[in-house]
C-alpha cells in the first residue's frame, strides 16, 4: 500500500474531509494529487498530515507483525481460549504504529471476536473501517480479511455470501504461503457454509480435504468437526448407518477430551437420525442431551437445538412441553433482530400448540409475517415446509383460488432449492 493510499484510509476511518484534512497544511487539490499517488509530499507535509491523522505513515516489518497475529490466530483454531486471551488482551494494549498494523489489527480483532462470542455488531465497524481498502488488500492479509468476511456473513447466517468470502480466501493460497491447519480450517469452513446451503457434494469434497489435514497434523478434535459434517451429509441422503457411524466417530473424541461442544453437535444430528426413523422418544432424549452440553455455549447454538426439539414435540403431538420450551426460547431470543428467524418459528409453533393446526389467528401470522420475512431472505427451505400448510387451510376453506396460489408457491421454493444444488431436505 503507497503512501497516498494510507492517508485516505485513515482520512476516511477518521471520518475528515479533504478539506479538513488539508486545512493549513497543503491546498486541496495537492492533497488530493498525494492520495492517488500522483504525487510525494515533502517531508514536511507528511509529517504534518501523520500528527493530524495521529499515526505513524512510516513502514514496518509486516511478516513480523502477522506472526504475533496468526500465533493468536492459531490459539483460537485450537480452541485454547485462555490464551488467545491473553494474546489479544496484549494487541489491545499496544496502539497501532502503521497502518499495515491497524489493518492487520481490525482484522484479527474480528476474527478473535467472532471465535469466541459471535458479537456481529462490533466487528461490523472493524471490518468497514478495513473495507475502505479492501481493493488494495493483498496477499496473506487478502486471505484473512475474507476469512473475516466469511466468518462474520456466517453467523449473520448470510450463508451464500459466506461461502463467497471462503472461496476469495481460498484463491489467495496459491500464491502465498500458509501453514496446514490454516488451510485445513478454510476448507472446513466452505464444507460448513456449504453444508448450510445444502451444496451436499460441495460440502462433501471439501470435508475430506478439511479432514486430511486435520488427521496429517493430529488435529483431533478437528477431525471431530469433520465427522460431524459427515454425518450431517450422510443423513440428508438418509444413509443412517454411514451417519451414525461418523457421528460415533466424534463422540469417543468429544468424551476422550471432555468437549461439550463437540457433544452439543453430536447428540443434536443423533437427534436427528433418531427423528427421521421415527423414534420420538429417543429424538427427544438426545436433544435434551445436546442441549445441556450447549448450556454454555453462544445462544445461537441453543436456539437450534430447541428449534429442532420443539418440531418433534408438535410431531408426536405434546403440544403442553412445546409450549414450555417454545416460551423459555422465545425469552432467550428477547427481541433480538439477528436470532429474528428463530423468534418467528417459535412463534409459528407457540400458535400451532396454542389453537392448533390450521386456526385462523395462525394463518395470518404466517401470511402477514413468517413468509414475508423467509421471502426477503429467499430461504426457500422454509418456505417449501410453510406455503402448503396455508395452502391447505385456503383448501379446507374452499378458497380454492388462495390454495392454488400458495401450492404454485410451494413447487416455486422447490425449483428455487434445486437451483441452490439442495440434494435432500
Amino acid at each position: 500500500m503507497n503512501l497516498g493510499e494510507k492517508i485516505r484510509y485513515f482520512r476516511k476511518v477518521k471520518n475528515l474531509s479533504q478539506q479538513e484534512l488539508a486545512a493549513g497544511i497543503c491546498s486541496i487539490p495537492y492533497l488530493s494529487k498525494i492520495e492517488n499517488g500522483v504525487t510525494e509530499p515533502s517531508e514536511k507535509i507528511k509529517q504534518q498530515l501523520a500528527e493530524r491523522l495521529e499515526i505513524n505513515l512510516n513502514s514496518i516489518n509486516e511478516n513480523e507483525v502477522l506472526s504475533n497475529y496468526v500465533d493468536l490466530f492459531y490459539s483460537l483454531y485450537q480452541r485454547d481460549y485462555q490464551s488467545a486471551d491473553e494474546k489479544f488482551h496484549t494487541f489491545l494494549e499496544t496502539p497501532s504504529q502503521s497502518i499495515e498494523e491497524e489493518i492487520l489489527n481490525k482484522i484479527f480483532k474480528s476474527i478473535y471476536i467472532l471465535m469466541t462470542s459471535q458479537e456481529t455488531l462490533k466487528v461490523q465497524v472493524f471490518l468497514n473501517e478495513v473495507a475502505y481498502i479492501n481493493n488494495v488488500i493483498k496477499g496473506e492479509k487478502a486471505f484473512y480479511y475474507f476469512f473475516a468476511r466469511g466468518l462474520h456473513s456466517y453467523y449473520l447466517k448470510k450463508f451464500e455470501e459466506s461461502f463467497n468470502y471462503f472461496l476469495e480466501a481460498e484463491q489467495q493460497l496459491e500464491n502465498n504461503n500458509f501453514q496446514e491447519w490454516e488451510k485445513g480450517y478454510l476448507f472446513y469452513l466452505i464444507a460448513l457454509s456449504a453444508n448450510q446451503l445444502y451444496k451436499n457434494i460441495v460440502a462433501l469434497e471439501y470435508t475430506k480435504l478439511a479432514l486430511e489435514v486435520f488427521e496429517k497434523t493430529y488435529s483431533f478434535k478437528r477431525c471431530a468437526d469433520c465427522r460431524i459434517i459427515l454425518g450431517i451429509i450422510h443423513l440428508r441422503i438418509k444413509n443412517f448407518d454411514e451417519s451414525t457411524n461418523h457421528l460415533l466417530l466424534a463422540e469417543t473424541i468429544a468424551n476422550t477430551f471432555n468437549d461439550d461442544v463437540l457433544r452439543g453437535a453430536i447428540y443434536q444430528n443423533l437427534g436427528s437420525i433418531a427423528t427421521h426413523k421415527g423414534e420420538s422418544d429417543k429424538a427427544i432424549e438426545l436433544y435434551y442431551k445436546s442441549l445441556k452440553a450447549k448450556q454454555n455455549q453462544p445462544v445461537s447454538y441453543q436456539l437450534t437445538t430447541m428449534y429442532t426439539l420443539i418440531k418433534e414435540y408438535e410431531k408426536c403431538e405434546r403440544p403442553k412441553e412445546g409450549l414450555k420450551l417454545v416460551n423459555a426460547a422465545l425469552k432467550l431470543v428477547n427481541g433480538n433482530p439477528i436470532f429474528r428467524g428463530f423468534e418467528l418459528h417459535f412463534m409459528y409453533f407457540r400458535h400451532v400448540f396454542t389453537y392448533g393446526n390450521f386456526h385462523e389467528v395462525q394463518i395470518d401470522f404466517m401470511i402477514n409475517d413468517l413468509v414475508p420475512y423467509f421471502e426477503q431472505r429467499g430461504e426457500w427451505v422454509y418456505l417449501a415446509e410453510y406455503y402448503p400448510i396455508i395452502g391447505k387451510y385456503f383448501e379446507n376453506n374452499q378458497k380454492y383460488k388462495q390454495a392454488s396460489m400458495y401450492y404454485s408457491s410451494a413447487i416455486e421454493a422447490l425449483r428455487k432449492i434445486h437451483e441452490l444444488g439442495v440434494t435432500y431436505v
